[in-house]
């Protein structure tokens, strides 16, 4: 699981919708901070909105489903411990295929130090996995005989983020590493430097190419075009327009629109975040949370296209009412801050109770099959919450905890996921 992340302020978990912020305050209300850690929580909040209003973020969504989904199916088949980091062998259910073309497409995360430079650009092929589908994917090489990196989502992510920064809180914003956070930049003004000193036109280029499977590929593929004049763009709005018009292939292999294909796929994601936990009274909190993400991201993609732009078009940040139309109507994911403490923000008209919590619960286990990561990180939220029983097994054989009478998290969905008696075998794992 790669990490949307700054070395020093910040990180973002995609598809369990969790950050953590660099900072000791002891409230995350977003007004009550200072500038330069709402900044902070700005950029991740990007990454937040990526998630689910983007392809790309919904798709990763639907990789990570897939592959629990798969574990546990074979699990169930097997009577004695099994091991961790549980190993899927064949392709039966295309889950190695799809975890294969999401680490290709994610690209590099690793910051680049002092000044990076772009020399040169490669498409690659990388072969995949026997497949009905496809042979290969394509990929983006940025300097391959130098200072290699491949240019894919994260970096493409990243450089959204921190444009946002920089054009909604110009004072509250701090310097960071030229790659992964102003690839998008250098990789346009490789091809059009006029394009690239438009950062809004960049902008848009990110948010558009994350509407793709491949966002390194289709924002190369553009600036190509641009480049050799198929393709002129003389606004932001533009870039929009564009895509929107583009004939798109869906998720069942059907010619369709890219607002069609977004909804197929958000309507496919929106049921397998419910599907990790079903029937049970407890859960309207986390069903009715699932479907204010649902609809917000329906109404920014069908209704509003352009509403990133409006939000980069309000230079301070804590006057910036577009951010805070999003707060308000999908509240945020769950917030860390340095001491180990978690916040969230309510969604509007919403009660309090277990929603987000649920997918850090689901993460713990997530990284125990992908990972062999043993201990639960939830200890700390637990000794604040009046229903856990934090005790020595959060750390040594959290799963067990499910033979209590008070379920953690945790737990509770192992038991939900019917494991109570599978259990696995630890004493090869490494500590992580």
């Amino acid at each position: 699981m790669s990490r949307l992340k700054s070395p020093v302020l910040g990180s973002y978990i995609p598809s369990f919708f969790e950050m953590h912020i660099n900072t000791n305050c002891d409230d995350l209300t977003i007004n009550k901070l200072p500038l330069k850690d709402m900044t902070v929580l700005f950029h991740e909040y990007i990454h937040f909105l990526q998630d689910f209003t983007t392809y790309y973020g919904l798709n990763s969504i639907y990789v990570y489903s897939e592959y629990l989904r798969s574990v546990i199916n074979r699990i169930y088949a097997i009577n004695t411990p099994f091991s961790v980091p549980f190993e899927i062998k064949d392709n039966k259910d295309n889950v190695r295929l799809n975890k294969q073309l999401q680490s290709l497409t994610q690209g590099d995360t690793e910051e680049s130090v002092g000044l990076y430079e772009i020399s040169d650009i490669y498409i690659s092929k990388d072969q995949l996995l026997s497949n009905p589908y496809m042979d290969y994917l394509e990929s983006v090489i940025l300097n391959p005989e130098g200072d290699i990196r491949s240019f894919g989502a994260i970096a493409i992510m990243e450089s959204m983020a921190y444009i946002m920064e920089r054009l909604c809180s110009p004072n509250g914003y701090q310097d960071s590493p030229d790659f992964p956070y102003r690839a998008a930049e250098l990789v346009a003004d490789f091809y059009v430097t006029d394009f690239s000193k438009n950062i809004l036109m960049v902008l848009a280029l990110c948010d558009m190419s994350l509407q793709s499977s491949n966002p390194g590929a289709c924002f190369v593929r553009v600036m190509k075009g641009i480049r050799d004049g198929n393709i002129i763009f003389n606004s932001p709005e533009e870039i929009y327009d564009y895509f929107y018009n583009q004939t798109s292939i869906s998720i069942y292999g059907q010619k369709c629109s890219l607002v069609s294909k977004f909804k197929e796929l958000l309507s496919v994601v929106q049921n397998c975040l419910k599907s990790y936990l079903k029937d049970m009274p407890m859960l309207k909190e986390y069903y009715d949370w699932i479907d204010n993400l649902v609809k917000f991201a329906l109404n920014w993609r069908v209704n509003d296209k352009c509403f990133l732009l409006k939000m980069a078009k309000i230079g301070n940040l804590p006057m910036n009412d577009c951010w805070g139309f999003a707060v308000y109507n999908v509240g945020s994911p769950l917030m860390v801050n340095n001491k180990g403490e978690y916040y969230k923000i309510v969604q509007h008209n919403s009660s309090l109770g277990m929603d987000v919590e649920y997918l850090c619960a689901i993460r713990q286990i997530e990284t125990l099959f992908e990972l062999g990561k043993i201990n639960c990180e939830m200890y700390e939220w637990c000794k604040s919450s009046p229903y856990s029983t934090p005790n020595d097994l959060c750390s040594t054989t959290p799963w067990k905890k499910c033979l209590e009478e008070r379920l953690c998290p945790y737990a509770l969905i192992w038991r939900h996921w019917n494991l109570i008696d599978k259990e696995p075998n630890i004493s090869s794992v490494d500590s992580i």
